[in-house]
């Protein structure tokens, strides 16, 4: 099998476990939305004809949680060890494959912004969880 149908299957199995339609219920269509990518581009990288660019998979590896030297090469683990005691990080970990429509859309939006707001939405978050525990 070539290293482009392997990274494929390593995308689509990232898709899978970030909650993103499967293929032919708009898998494509969500990752021109989120890359701001062709539909060309999008069915090759999902079919095996060729690699995205490095910042495409940097950004495919921020939307779907996996590691991205794993998604690019298979080597080394899916995703980051989550510690016993972080039993938070552990619950969305195991959740992270059945992410309703409006997270994805929330973290669609959110890639889209820039590194300062961001910083100021996770300050706000991380406020509003620590208030409400």
């Amino acid at each position: 099998m070539s290293e482009k149908k392997k990274f494929a299957e390593r995308l689509n199995a990232a898709l899978d476990f970030a909650g993103i339609p499967k293929k032919g219920m708009g898998r494509q269509s969500a990752l021109v939305k989120m890359l701001g990518a062709s539909h060309r581009s999008a069915k090759k990288w999902l079919d095996g004809g060729e690699f995205p660019p490095t910042s495409k998979l940097v950004k495919l590896s921020q939307i779907t949680g996996v590691r991205s030297n794993w998604l690019l090469s298979g080597q080394g683990d899916m995703i980051s060890a989550v510690s016993d005691d972080d039993d938070s990080k552990k619950e969305i970990a195991q959740e992270a494959s059945v992410m309703s429509q409006e997270a994805f859309d929330i973290a669609t939006d959110w890639m889209k912004l820039p590194e300062s707001q961001r910083i100021a939405i996770r300050k706000v978050i991380h406020e509003l969880v620590k208030n409400s525990v």
